[in-house]
């Protein structure tokens, strides 16, 4: 693992019952980086970055925060941390309305790191403007883009040092799929560290990335650089191993 590591999991693996969901799993994220998490359905993707944000139990192995051991610390604790979650299905809290969501995500941020609720509300609206505009509807009103916004924005309100995403895409039209990523990739610019959890390869790169690829439960690919379309086909069917 690096020295510099903002976050460093290290044998990491997931148990549902008897099944072994994800198999032990070592990874790094840097300040300012990014990570693709790669795979086909029930690779073990989720069970990861669910681990990672202690939203599940540890079957084995460690997980740190800039050096602090919080592998035993609940998903909310991590929160405080510095770890926040935007999880498949975009989490949205129906009968709430955009505002009430992005006040929960602001309560969500350490006391010393939250301006004015109005002021840190307005800070992400500027990346995500359309949401302005649906300030106080009901958040099930909103199309799949602007749900997945909404989930990103709230996420950001809880000042994280390091955002997982799982699966951002998923469900989105092209057009709302560029512009998350278009806004994913200026924070990751600014300085944002990323975990992305993806089936596909995504529009989205950076400076210092690492790409995993996850198949039954087993790290398969394990890199600084992106696997080829072909490479990550045969990878996904079973006919290659990299890692």
């Amino acid at each position: 693992m690096a020295a510099d590591a903002l976050l460093a999991a290290e044998q990491i693996s997931v148990r549902y019952g008897r099944s072994l969901a994800l198999r032990p799993i070592s990874l790094s994220a840097e300040p300012g980086g990014l990570t693709l998490i790669l795979g086909p359905n029930g690779a073990g993707k989720t069970s990861l970055v669910k681990a990672l944000a202690g939203a599940v139990p540890l079957a084995s192995g460690r997980v740190s925060l800039r050096g602090e051991d919080i592998s035993l610390l609940p998903a909310h604790r991590r929160v405080r941390r510095g770890i926040a979650l935007v999880p498949e299905g975009r989490g949205r809290l129906p009968g709430l309305s955009v505002r009430d969501n992005l006040i929960l995500g602001w309560h969500a941020a350490p006391s010393a790191k939250r301006g004015t609720a109005t002021d840190d509300i307005a800070a992400v609206l500027k990346i995500f403007p359309g949401l302005g505009d649906r300030f106080e509807q009901d958040c099930n009103s909103l199309s799949g883009g602007e749900m997945q916004m909404l989930a990103i924005a709230r996420a950001l309100l809880a000042k994280p040092l390091l955002l997982l995403l799982d699966e951002p895409s998923l469900g989105l039209a092209p057009q709302a799929t560029a512009r998350v990523f278009a806004a994913l990739k200026q924070l990751n610019a600014d300085g944002l560290a990323m975990i992305v959890v993806e089936q596909k390869a995504v529009p989205l790169f950076a400076a210092r990335e690492t790409t995993i690829v996850l198949r039954n439960g087993e790290t398969i690919f394990h890199e600084g650089r992106r696997p080829s379309p072909d490479e990550l086909a045969a990878l996904y069917l079973g006919e290659g191993r990299a890692a």
